[in-house]
């Protein structure tokens, strides 16, 4: 039903992986935004390519952390919900943990996501109900959450880890084998490729666009994401932020860790 739609989203996704690439080895300007979080001009052009790529669904609305919120979009079915440059941080930082977030949302849930990673040349994709697949040296591949409950990998953030996050590895060291620190979306892939079980993030900060495309690539991967009072997410809400966290998980039974 949304083929071209997907395709659409995947070209743009393609072309701001390459410029962003482009902009990483030449150099960049960094700025603090008014809250503070910094962008550069990766940010900036990659949003650019994929809302020109995708200005010809003129009646599908753009909602992106790169330009101004306009409370319109909240009388719109559908709408694309774009992090142009996930994990800024750590494409300051050069550590190769970044990507580019991309779902087609429409009634307040993603029905289509792409989750590129520019720095290793590999994006993936999700349709709702269809299921998720990663894309990597001109091979496909589905993805599948793991089934373990016992001897868990831990996803935890590269750069904005907080100590109530820590204790959760602490607390239950008799299920949480290993933690892995990964930035931005590819957490997300981490765990829906099977290689790490759960993530806990309770941080306040994070916003729509941070978690829109990595839910559905999670949940059609057979995982479950919700916010740590195990609520399932809406999307195009009034506040966009993400006042109570957001987790990933593997399996129900390991809800426990948030115990």
């Amino acid at each position: 039903m949304y083929e071209s739609i997907l395709r659409s989203m995947i070209q743009s996704c393609q072309k701001a992986s390459e410029e962003i690439m482009r902009i990483y080895r030449r150099g960049f300007h960094v700025e603090n935004k008014e809250d503070l979080s910094p962008v550069t001009d990766a940010d900036i052009a990659s949003n650019a390519i994929i809302h020109d790529t995708l200005s010809t669904y003129s009646d599908i609305y753009y909602m992106s952390e790169e330009e101004e919120d306009n409370k319109e979009r909240l009388s719109k079915d559908a709408l694309f919900i774009v992090d142009p440059l996930d994990g800024t941080t750590d494409f300051v930082n050069r550590d190769d943990s970044f990507g580019i977030n991309l779902a087609f949302v429409v009634n307040h849930q993603p029905v289509l996501s792409v989750i590129a990673v520019p720095a290793r040349g590999v994006y993936a994709y999700a349709i709702a109900g269809k299921g998720s697949y990663y894309v990597f040296a001109d091979r496909e591949e589905k993805m599948q959450v793991s089934s373990n409950t016992k001897d868990l990998i831990l996803l935890a953030s590269m750069t904005h880890q907080l100590p109530s996050e820590e204790e959760v590895a602490h607390r239950h060291k008799d299920l949480v084998k290993e933690v892995i620190r990964k930035g931005a979306c590819t957490k997300a892939l981490y765990l829906a490729r099977g290689k790490a079980d759960a993530c806990i993030r309770y941080t306040p900060y994070t916003k729509e666009w941070d978690v829109c495309a990595p839910d559905l690539i999670v949940r059609e991967a057979g995982g479950i994401f919700v916010d740590k009072n195990l609520k399932p997410f809406t999307y195009n809400r009034e506040d966009v932020y993400n006042r109570d966290g957001y987790c990933m998980f593997n399996r129900k039974e390991n809800f426990i860790l948030l115990q």
